[in-house]
């Protein structure tokens, strides 16, 4: 009786492990002929596509092939979305401040003026906190953050906030400044290449001719937005994951936990790296919002990184200051934040003729809402230049850009797409190197100027400018690997192989090599591949326990869907999605098909509107435009605080 039950079960457990083989053979069978169909209909359903650049490559060889961008900078794409308005229009022109700070001393120098106090306002470490001073009448002050207001009948009618230098005596002796000249980075938020152009055509030229500045036009970003570019130049750390166009993988060095919830003094940055070479050291950004070491609510730096920090002045300016001084930086009077920003770094400037300074301003505003917006500032830079010539022509100067313009209708047409990720890059070095018969850096500079670069070669250029090239009075034009670095030096020959989007660290959907493309126009694949983005997007919120407070969405249209011809043995795809309300979004990937495997990669997801805040109840340890949260605004960041808190 048991053998026969035992004979009959095993007979029942055989059919169902049989049964079971069988289905899972014909699904992959079923999936790979789907697969393969899929891959044909999206062969068979490729258009021509009317490329905006001049030359691209159609080898499929982008291991060893980068055809740069060349293009027309005014390109009618382009031009439809200048909109020459900015906050300065109309401003009055006549306003001149009320109050004065000079030597240390404040003064009121509008006579008519009722009543003018004045406070100190001081950094807590380096976060967003400050304290504030007693109000106090017109005098001696020791801060270098004053606020000025005045009233009449009890009513606020001016608001200012000045700033100023107070030397320090440096930790570290300092360093004779030669061999060692000043280092200045001044870098524009989302200014890319041909905005640059475009804006600035009075001080590229002064800068060309007067400075013998030399503009790198092929820099290519490693990442989404301002951090992952920001920390592989101050850290020359990558933070996003990815693929490159070989499909290759590009690990991340720190993760956002890794990033976001610890404090990062301990790290090697630029910071620590030239205060150990006795430079005394700035940092000013200009939106204490989107602060570079802890957005959007990371502990970042503990203690102040250098020796002068602006983050008082946005303090106030941003929250703490008094109504009147909160709107005084708006433009109507002729004066934004950016021109604060920059008076500080003057000041600075003049303050340490003495001892080499490294001086790095943020400038967020500027271009980062605006298409054109840096054409206001062509002058301002142009007179700065003119007014620190004797300290500017005996400093290395980096002027350049994080990304381009992300978001908003700019990116909607092909060059637009690809100034998002073209940041510009211009460099100019000390007048005494500038004469190549001697010297030979303008010379290697050139050649550099004309090969596809990243921010991680911005980066090893300044390590070698405080690290190695004083050795030998800066004439080494021998390539160099620098320990630790992802990049080359600009300052000297780079290794011979091909600079590349499969050589260089740079994710696929980022890269700025222009290659054949084609339009795909089936609308049921481009709807299967556009919910295929949704599904990736819903996974990856739920792997981060995101799902709660996300909304999920629902596909609405895909406006594009074009081949990039990388390669001849796999497929990638750049696709635009959209979703319905009430989580209305328009995002944008990149999708790697693999014919061999039959598998499919989706690259980094990002959004392509004006996303604000609504994604802020993610922000507990990293930002994720991905998600649309279900409570939106201010509750929104209620909710997020009291998890970051408990």
């Amino acid at each position: 009786m048991n053998r026969k039950f035992t004979r009959r079960n095993s007979c029942v457990l055989l059919s169902i492990f049989s049964i079971l083989i069988y289905i899972i053979i014909h699904r992959k069978l079923y999936q790979q002929f789907q697969n393969q169909r899929f891959h044909q209909r999206l062969q068979a359903d490729d258009s021509d596509f009317t490329s905006s650049f001049l030359h691209v490559d159609s080898t499929g060889n982008s291991q060893n092939t980068c055809v740069l961008p060349d293009y027309d900078i005014w390109h009618p794409d382009i031009k439809k979305v200048l909109t020459a308005k900015f906050p300065t229009n109309n401003c009055d022109k006549s306003f001149e401040p009320w109050t004065q700070l000079v030597n240390s001393t404040w003064h009121v120098v509008n006579q008519e003026a009722e009543l003018c106090l004045a406070r100190c306002i001081e950094q807590v470490r380096a976060s967003r906190e400050v304290i504030l001073g007693k109000w106090m009448t017109p005098g001696y002050v020791d801060c270098e953050f004053l606020e000025a207001v005045c009233w009449e009948g009890g009513v606020e009618v001016y608001g200012y906030i000045h700033t100023q230098i107070l030397p320090k005596t440096p930790a570290i002796p300092p360093l004779h400044k030669s061999p060692h000249p000043n280092v200045f980075f001044l870098m524009i938020d989302s200014l890319s290449t041909g905005m640059a152009k475009r804006s600035f055509p009075k001080f590229l030229e002064y800068f060309q001719s007067e400075f013998s500045g030399i503009q790198f036009p092929y820099v290519n970003t490693v990442g989404e937005n301002s951090h992952p570019n920001g920390v592989s130049l101050w850290f020359g750390k990558s933070v996003e994951f990815g693929h490159k166009v070989t499909g290759e993988e590009i690990d991340a060095d720190w993760n956002g936990v890794d990033k976001c919830g610890r404090y990062i003094d301990n790290e090697t940055h630029l910071f620590n790296q030239f205060r150990d070479y006795g430079y005394t050291t700035l940092l000013t950004e200009d939106w204490l919002v989107e602060l570079m070491d802890s957005y959007p609510f990371c502990k970042g730096f503990l203690n102040k990184p250098v020796d002068h920090m602006f983050r008082p002045f946005t303090a106030v300016y941003d929250i703490v200051g008094m109504d009147i001084t909160r709107q005084h930086l708006e433009g109507h009077l002729c004066r934004e934040i950016h021109e604060a920003a920059m008076e500080y770094w003057e000041q600075a400037m003049n303050a340490y003729r003495d001892r080499p300074l490294f001086a790095f301003s943020w400038l967020i505003d500027l271009a980062h809402e605006y298409p054109d917006g840096p054409v206001r500032f062509d002058d301002y830079l142009t007179q700065f230049f003119e007014r620190n010539r004797e300290i500017l022509d005996d400093s290395f100067i980096f002027i350049s850009g994080d990304h381009g313009i992300r978001v908003g209708d700019h990116i909607t047409s092909e060059i637009g797409s690809f100034e998002r990720n073209n940041p510009f890059l211009a460099i100019s070095v000390p007048k005494k190197f500038r004469d190549d018969s001697k010297n030979g850096m303008l010379e290697v500079m050139r050649v550099n100027s004309n090969q596809l670069q990243t921010h991680f070669d911005t980066r090893a250029t300044i390590v070698d400018i405080i690290m190695y090239q004083p050795e030998t009075g800066f004439t080494d034009r021998n390539p160099l690997s620098i320990p630790d670095e992802k990049g080359h030096s600009l300052l000297r020959k780079q290794p011979k192989f091909p600079r590349t989007c499969a050589t260089l660290p740079i994710p696929s959907q980022y890269c700025i090599c222009q290659v054949k493309k084609t339009k795909v126009k089936d609308e049921n694949l481009k709807m299967r591949l556009g919910q295929k983005v949704l599904d990736h997007v819903h996974m990856q919120l739920d792997k981060l326990n995101f799902t709660s407070i996300c909304r999920k969405y629902k596909l609405k249209e895909v406006p594009s869907l074009i081949e990039y011809h990388y390669s001849t043995t796999w497929n990638t795809y750049e696709i635009e999605v959209k979703t319905h309300k009430p989580s209305e979004v328009h995002f944008q990937t990149m999708i790697t098909y693999n014919p061999k495997t039959h598998t499919a990669t989706v690259a980094k997801v990002v959004r392509m509107d004006r996303y604000g805040g609504t994604a802020s109840c993610t922000t507990k340890y990293l930002d994720t435009p991905t998600c649309y949260c279900r409570i939106q605004g201010p509750l929104s960041y209620i909710t997020n605080l009291f998890d970051w808190l408990y």
